[in-house]
């Protein structure tokens, strides 16, 4: 496994974006049976979620939760010299959407500007790559921004994918910091099973034609067509409640650290069985361990740093002290943990 120790940086504020529209599981009774509804619900958690309208991409969710960054930082365009763009749900194949917030957000020509196609590692990914740039003192202050619209690529008669994904996203900024710090990282891709969670249709290998947009019935009862999000969610679960409990470990030895030193540990809000099923056999209190899926959904890349969010919110602050472990796990399939200590981080739910 490879790890790596980033210093001299400090997270300054978090901020994230959620679409308005609310689809609740039990509404979906006109497409999904009554009794799977409910059993799925209840095992993941997630009796509603938030969805994108129409016309709503992930630019669109990207470009509020910078704003709202900041706002409450009192960042502003010109200080970015580095923006990271993580997102599975691009507005265009080409260009990426780093290219299109640039633009609309006025950052400098001096700006750097990256794309990464990560899924629900896709936030502690994007913090390794940025976090190494401003540790090599490149540049100076780094904008993170994640987000997804995975609800677009979920054919509506999915009985586990249409009441599991959520949409949103999420911003970060990172400075270099002399006192910083900083973190340490650890990462695995298992590629071999890259096709437990795929899309097969609508790339270069195989485009979307009349003959991958046909809806056939799955074994599970399940309806979906090449064009669809097909997740192997058996592979998944065992790939998550194998891997991340060995990987957080590595990440606490790697610091010399154990559980008790650690203030929060946010994962990946794939759903909140699998969460609890993590959590318990890293025998981690439940305190520890926040979890909010309800009333958002698995929300991909942005899921860590709303989960933070919302933590926040529900504790009455606005501001986060402490040492965290953050780990996302999911799509290649991949996996990273970070252990970052963060002083008065700003944070937002707005």
């Amino acid at each position: 496994m490879n790890k790596t120790s980033i210093l001299n940086i400090s997270m300054r504020g978090i901020a994230i974006a959620l679409p308005e529209k609310i689809e609740f599981n039990h509404q979906l009774s006109d497409v999904l049976d009554d009794e799977d509804i409910e059993r799925v619900s209840q095992t993941i958690g997630i009796y509603s979620r938030k969805v994108a309208g129409e016309g709503i991409t992930a630019f669109n969710l990207m470009f509020q939760a910078i704003k709202n960054l900041f706002i409450t930082t009192n960042i502003s365009a010109e200080n970015i010299d580095c923006l990271v763009c993580v997102t599975q749900t691009p507005d265009y194949l080409i260009p990426g959407n780093s290219f299109l917030l640039s633009d609309q957000l006025g950052l400098k020509t001096s700006v750097l500007t990256l794309d990464i196609n990560a899924g629900c590692a896709g936030f502690t990914h994007g913090l390794i790559v940025l976090g190494k740039l401003i540790s090599n003192r490149d540049i100076k202050c780094g904008l993170l921004v994640v987000g997804d619209t995975l609800t677009k690529l979920v054919n509506p008669q999915d009985k586990t994918e249409r009441l599991l994904f959520g949409d949103g996203a999420a911003a970060c900024i990172l400075e270099f910091d002399e006192k910083g710090k900083g973190l340490t990282a650890c990462w695995r891709t298992i590629a071999n099973d890259y096709n437990k969670l795929i899309v097969p249709a609508g790339g270069m290998k195989k485009p979307t034609t009349e003959d991958t947009k046909i809806v056939k019935i799955q074994e599970d009862g399940s309806h979906r067509s090449e064009n669809d999000l097909i997740m192997d969610g058996a592979a998944v679960f065992s790939f998550s409640i194998k891997e991340v409990p060995e990987l957080v470990k590595l990440a606490l030895e790697n610091c010399n650290l154990s559980h008790e030193d650690i203030d929060l540990f946010v994962f990946h809000q794939a759903n909140k069985f699998m969460v609890d099923y993590i959590r318990k056999k890293l025998k981690l209190p439940e305190e520890k361990v926040p979890i909010f899926v309800e009333g958002i959904g698995n929300t991909s890349s942005a899921s860590i740093p709303i989960a933070i969010s919302r933590y926040a919110l529900n504790q009455g602050i606005n501001k986060i002290s402490g040492r965290l472990c953050l780990t996302g796990f999911g799509v290649g399939l991949s996996l990273s943990s970070i252990i970052i200590e963060v002083e008065n981080l700003i944070v937002t739910s707005l």
